[in-house]
């Protein structure tokens, strides 16, 4: 960052990065000199991380003082060839990410915080504080870089260990080209999983190999291993997902409530047989039809089955583990509870 303390009052853009070009210098002092009094400024994103290039986006959060009930959308416009996003923020939000933050183990990171969490959480903590009141100030410094490296690492774990299973799945219904798609974003995943560790916490998955080649150095033995399966091609699908799995531990795969969550058809579906898929009708209302592993896990429901013996019986279908199935049916499940064909109850709970 350009040296020198922030005072209060007027804005500081020599408080940016040094190697940023002096257009874009020129850019974010033209808006601060629009921001009223009162509310804060601050740039970041991946031109203040270090990643940016000539065509990144110019990234500013403007913070709103307690009591504004003003609302904005975020702002998109262009100079040039790069976009300037600014993006408001809300005081008591803001508060409430830090808190959010501040509380959640490692161990609850994958249920409680979203991408989108960590995503302004980091941005906030690295972010060029260019003109910036006390109350801002004072929610600024609750945030840290070091903490949402802690809480990203469990997080982007748990999201590999749910892309493996679904690569896995996928893989036995021999769906190849979906099953390199999910297995290439596993690896994609464990490898921001270890640079978190090492403190590269960026959320953006598109800056992997950048974030890789400033931890170990490009194309280096340690800038490989960390990549391992990134590229994984169909032909080196079955070793590739081997190479994972001793990597990443299915049991850090996260469903929403795991185990506890059973799934059965709603009373009024009914279902049609027709080759290898099936349709679901609602009554008069609706129909839609599915295939692969939602099929054989509802068909096993029509049959009789409990949802665990259903998830058993599919397991071994297709040779697989059932944490597997788990994992790749929740979001299949959800799906088609939300257009009211199937209900699911957690510990006894019916929603």
């Amino acid at each position: 960052m350009r040296a020198g303390p922030q005072p209060q009052g007027a804005p500081r853009t020599e408080l940016l990065p040094e190697n940023l070009t002096q257009d874009v210098v020129d850019e974010i002092d033209a808006y601060l000199e629009r921001v009223p009094h009162g509310t804060s400024c601050l740039a970041t994103g991946s031109l203040i991380e270090g990643f940016g290039n000539s065509n990144s986006d110019i990234d500013l959060y403007v913070i709103q003082p307690s009591g504004s009930t003003a609302t904005k959308p975020i702002a998109i416009g262009i100079r040039d060839s790069r976009y300037v996003d600014v993006e408001y923020l809300n005081l008591a939000a803001l508060h409430k990410l830090a808190d959010a933050f501040r509380d959640t183990t490692p161990d609850e990171a994958p249920q409680a915080l979203t991408l989108r969490d960590f995503d302004r959480y980091y941005r906030l903590s690295v972010a060029a504080r260019l003109k910036v009141t006390d109350e801002a100030e004072a929610v600024l410094d609750r945030c840290s870089a070091e903490r949402s490296a802690a809480l990203f690492a469990r997080w982007s774990l748990a999201q590999a260990a749910a892309y493996l299973a679904r690569a896995t799945v996928a893989g036995a219904l021999r769906e190849v080209p979906r099953a390199v798609i999910l297995a290439r974003q596993a690896a994609v995943w464990r490898a921001t999983s270890q640079l978190a560790d090492e403190g590269e916490a960026y959320p953006r998955l598109k800056w992997v190999t950048v974030k890789a080649a400033r931890r170990f150095g490009a194309d280096t033995p340690g800038y490989r291993s960390c990549l391992q399966g990134h590229d994984l091609t169909p032909a080196d699908l079955e070793s590739g997902l081997v190479a994972l799995r001793e990597r990443i531990s299915p049991d850090m795969a996260t469903g929403g409530a795991g185990d506890a969550v059973s799934w059965t058809l709603a009373e009024d579906v009914a279902t049609v047989t027709d080759g290898t898929g099936l349709h679901l009708i609602r009554g008069s209302r609706s129909i839609t039809r599915i295939e692969g592993l939602a099929r054989m896990l509802i068909g096993h429901l029509t049959e009789g089955a409990s949802w665990p013996s259903a998830v058993e019986r599919t397991a071994r279908q297709l040779a697989v583990s059932p944490g597997d199935v788990r994992t790749t049916a929740t979001p299949l499940m959800r799906e088609l509870a939300d257009a009211g064909y199937a209900v699911s109850s957690v510990q006894g709970v019916q929603r």
